[in-house]
């Protein structure tokens, strides 16, 4: 059996160790800047590594757990998911988790012009919209 030396970031624990260390932070950030093309924002300078498992309000609701959940210095979340198998409902599951993270920002008398962006980024060894060419989500292009 042949061991690599190198980690394979496609591996769950790897992506992790690599992406959502804080001793890789610099890591992140740069791969952040690089993946997402701001139209007019400035790029990501700093971030803070939030808890990666995301409990419910309500103990009957589902927890969920997200591979880096940050947050940078403007306030906005970042999610990044690494997903090997093509999986049905993959789609709705960024949505849930992504929704959830924008819906743990607001308090009671909080205002909704202060909720902040969530940006959920998924690097997926498949098609994940075979027939799209261009999606264009909030103020970010992705080709």
């Amino acid at each position: 059996m042949h061991m690599s030396k190198f980690l394979d970031p496609k591996n769950d624990v790897a992506f992790r160790r690599i992406f959502g260390a804080e001793r890789n932070k610099d890591i992140l950030i740069h791969f952040l800047n690089d993946m997402l093309k701001f139209k007019a924002k400035k790029k990501i300078v700093d971030v803070t590594f939030l808890k990666t498992i995301q409990d419910p309000e309500i103990a009957l609701k589902k927890s969920s757990i997200v591979d880096v959940l940050c947050k940078d210095e403007k306030g906005n979340s970042y999610i990044v998911e690494m997903q090997v198998a093509k999986e049905t409902g993959f789609i709705k599951r960024a949505q849930y988790y992504a929704s959830k993270s924008y819906v743990s920002q607001m308090n009671i008398g909080g205002k909704y012009r202060n909720l902040k962006e969530v940006i959920f980024l998924a690097i997926a060894d498949f098609v994940m919209f075979p027939k799209k060419k261009k999606i264009q989500i909030g103020s970010c292009d992705f080709g």
